[in-house]
């Protein structure tokens, strides 16, 4: 009896050594999670094996601070008949964002009003370059940014409360039951939107206070962006074919709603195709029109004929910016915010440039 005992306890030693050593002591076959992660192991073994050591390591992030900003310069093209110049003007400080779709500039007074990553800066511009003087107490942060012709700024967001800044920092109101807002000119009224063109609601301001009537546009399925020059209301979204493919295009209607042109709208490939236009601006020229899709800027005559388009590597030697916004200036000329990524994959600028050759000769801001 001793011997069977002493022969157990050897046993049971022996089985507890194994399982202290690693050994398995279960029967059941691995489970097909345990195959797969084996497996997806000596693939990624046998990867990592066949690489050279610049293939398998990757780039250290490198710091915004210690990145190589965004250098500009100047560049000419002839975009049909037009003859369209463009300038680099930088901030005092690179102005690196993280939202690229929701970059916008708009002019206030002899101050320059820059909205990034839903916050606000107003810029004075000497010698080509932006200096920030102050920024503006939003309260929320905001995506959509525009002016009147007396430089009041009006910012907007869904689900925000509408407000306006005059132009030198001093809040003028906050009003609910808005969407985005695009105010015209004249700064009496605009079009607050979302996304069906049968839901456009006229928002008009009158000694302080806000009102509403219903407005319906037909040609769009629905709307990407909306904006207003002093003659026109823009409407950009998806123009329905009769076999039933969807292209994108400028729908342009005067103030009564009244559609007048549609521009672009042509198939992938024709010189009229446009992808996604983030913002139009009208001159005594004619339309220019951004193309966030497809890095254009687009230019028609004042009776909705193409004149032409040009890459932003040829306007702006970019490589693949978002050209999110532009506003009409009092000298005619138009100034285009995009944003790009540096060439050291450090960060994403919004940068500025100033187009002319394509302006308004009356002085007046049109947004």
């Amino acid at each position: 009896m001793k011997k069977i005992i002493a022969l157990l306890l050897a046993l049971l030693l022996g089985i507890t050594l194994l399982a202290g050593c690693g050994g398995n002591t279960t029967s059941e076959p691995p489970s097909d999670t345990e195959d797969e992660q084996t497996s997806a192991a000596e693939e990624s073994t046998e990867d990592v094996s066949e690489e050279s050591p610049d293939e398998s390591s990757e780039e250290p992030a490198i710091n915004p601070a210690d990145g190589e900003p965004f250098k500009g310069d100047t560049f000419s093209k002839m975009v049909g008949t037009v003859n369209l110049d463009s300038e680099w003007l930088s901030f005092e400080e690179p102005l690196v964002v993280d939202d690229i779709f929701n970059a916008e500039i708009a002019i206030a007074g002899d101050s320059y009003c820059v909205l990034t990553d839903g916050k606000a800066g107003l810029y004075t511009l000497k010698d080509g370059k932006f200096i920030l003087d102050k920024e503006l107490d939003l309260g929320e942060e905001y995506d959509q940014v525009c002016n009147d012709k007396d430089g009041n700024l009006y910012f907007s967001k869904f689900m925000r409360d509408f407000i306006a800044f005059d132009k030198d920092g001093k809040q003028l109101f906050a009003h609910s039951g808005t969407e985005k807002v695009f105010m015209h000119p004249s700064g009496e009224w605009g079009l607050s939107w979302f996304m069906k063109p049968d839901e456009v609601k006229k928002v008009i301001l009158k000694d302080g206070a806000i009102s509403f009537e219903d407005m319906s546009f037909e040609g769009p399925e629905s709307i990407s962006h909306l904006c207003i020059s002093e003659n026109y209301i823009f409407l950009t979204g998806g123009l329905k074919k009769e076999d039933d493919k969807t292209d994108h295009a400028i729908f342009v209607y005067d103030l009564k709603g009244k559609l007048k042109y549609t521009l672009g709208g042509g198939e992938f490939g024709e010189p009229d195709s446009l992808g996604s236009v983030t913002r139009v601006i009208e001159t005594e020229s004619g339309f220019l029109a951004l193309d966030g899709n497809m890095r254009n800027v687009c230019l028609w005559k004042s009776d909705g004929t193409l004149i032409g388009s040009v890459k932003d590597g040829d306007m702006f030697g970019t490589g693949y910016p978002w050209m999110s916004t532009a506003v009409l200036a009092s000298d005619g000329s138009i100034l285009v915010g995009l944003t790009e990524e540096r060439a050291d994959k450090s960060a994403k600028e919004f940068i500025v440039y100033k187009l002319t050759g394509f302006g308004s000769a009356d002085g007046t801001v049109q947004v």
